[in-house]
């Protein structure tokens, strides 16, 4: 194949839309205020989703094996929530020190 059509296959797919992967969910958004309503998070969620739930997260380890890890300061136990190569929530654990 020669470079040009190379690159127009290559500037092609970049203009295709993201497929969303099985972990990912695509929540209505009557299903996205009522966890923002209760301070509540689900796995599926979009990055943007959590963010409007829980808020800014105290610190964010990127590139973690699989996907990022946001971790929310907690007085009880940092709430770590964990996602997928995708950036949608895979789940959410208790970090104590």
């Amino acid at each position: 194949m020669r470079p040009t059509l190379i690159l127009i296959a290559l500037l092609g797919a970049a203009l295709l839309p993201a497929v969303a992967s099985a972990e990912c969910k695509n929540f209505n958004s009557s299903e996205v205020r009522t966890a923002v309503i209760k301070k509540t998070i689900m796995v599926g969620m979009a990055a943007g989703d959590v963010k409007r739930t829980w808020g800014e997260p105290t610190r964010v380890r990127s590139a973690y094996p699989g996907g990022d890890e946001w971790e929310y300061w907690n007085p009880a136990g940092d709430q770590v929530v964990t996602f997928g190569p995708e950036g949608c929530v895979t789940g959410w654990y208790t970090h104590r020190d």
